[in-house]
């Protein structure tokens, strides 16, 4: 990593979040003895934070006139999400391939979630897609999903009436508030399989006792 612009910071950032859910609590018990696994992750997830929003960070602009992630030319993209769940309920897993406005890859996420149905999945697909745009300086977002029920319910046409799939509703309508303007659009499974490919295949690598996470940051000029 040339460590001088959002992405460099972005992968730093995920990179510690990573050590934060490895490393063994034993390994800092000699010096800190009373160090719990939920402080480990806390320290780690404070680092991220700090790393991915620090103005001191090499490279980044102040005044906003710097070339990087947030920069005028990279504040759109198209965000493409999908859960799955094998059993309905059974093992679950998301996908998300965010591209740029030149349908360039941006990054590609697959994440094992366990055990939930497929309405759950797509829900935390969502979340994670969100999530993700974020934290790599996107503004403006069109968004793609093949779960007519997940669109429907976010442009208010459908009620949710389930109180599992309420409280993921209502962080999917938080998390899209970060956003200085999104479109949600429904579309047909054939033009959502990379993201489809992507949930398959953290069910296949969770089963086998895998990765809960991958995470793809796509290099840029």
């Amino acid at each position: 990593m040339a460590g001088d612009n959002r992405l460099d910071r972005e992968c730093l950032g995920r990179a510690l979040e990573l050590v934060g859910k490895r490393l063994p609590a034993d390994l800092l018990r000699s010096e800190f003895p009373d160090v719990t696994r939920e402080d480990i992750l806390h320290l780690f997830h404070t680092l991220a934070v700090h790393v991915r929003d620090c103005p001191e960070w090499p490279g980044l602009s102040v005044g906003g006139q710097g070339q990087e992630m947030g920069s005028s030319q990279e504040l759109s993209a198209s965000l493409y999400c999908d859960g799955a769940s094998r059993g309905n309920p059974g093992p679950s897993g998301a996908g998300v391939l965010l591209l740029d406005q030149h349908s360039s890859p941006i990054l590609e996420l697959s994440c094992f979630f366990g055990t939930g149905t497929n309405n759950e999945a797509e829900y935390k697909a969502l979340i994670t897609g969100l999530k993700a745009a974020k934290e790599v300086g996107i503004k403006r977002l069109q968004i793609f999903l093949d779960s007519e029920l997940v669109v429907k319910q976010v442009l208010g046409e459908y009620r949710v009436r389930n109180p599992r799939l309420l409280v993921l509703f209502r962080e999917v309508m938080t998390r899209l508030q970060q956003f200085d303007d999104y479109v949600i659009v429904h579309v047909s499974r054939e033009f959502n399989h990379q993201a489809d490919r992507l949930a398959k295949d953290a069910i296949d690598r969770g089963l086998r006792g895998g990765e809960e996470e991958t995470y793809r940051l796509a290099q840029r000029e």
